[in-house]
């Protein structure tokens, strides 16, 4: 594999790797509507930080703490989500801070 080759697929890797989509956590707490969560994916060797504050959606259900639930990350920054059309005004995409709760694993 040419040098060049190499450098390219290491940076679409490391490109690709910043990119949050979805992920399975545990939920540490719940506060209604939201519950912060633990992914359970490790990156580099090393656990994730608790996220604070994921939306749960309605379908979902009561959830606990212990659940182990699916969370997607949203294309853009919820911090101004309304019933109506809005600007994100933030340029943050995929962000684990924009963590929604979609599901529980049955396990």
């Amino acid at each position: 594999m040419a040098r060049d080759t190499a450098f390219f697929k290491k940076l679409m890797e490391h490109i690709g790797a910043q990119i949050s989509v979805c992920a399975p956590a545990q939920v540490v707490a719940v506060h209604g509507k939201t519950a912060d969560i633990k992914p359970l994916f490790k990156e580099d060797g090393e656990e994730h930080a608790v996220i604070l504050d994921a939306l749960i959606l309605k379908h979902v259900g009561a959830v606990a703490k212990g659940d182990i639930v699916h969370v997607n990350f949203t294309d853009r920054a919820l911090d101004y989500l309304s019933e109506k059309p809005f600007d994100p005004q933030l340029t943050r995409r995929h962000s684990m801070n924009d963590a929604v709760i979609v599901g529980i694993y049955n396990l």
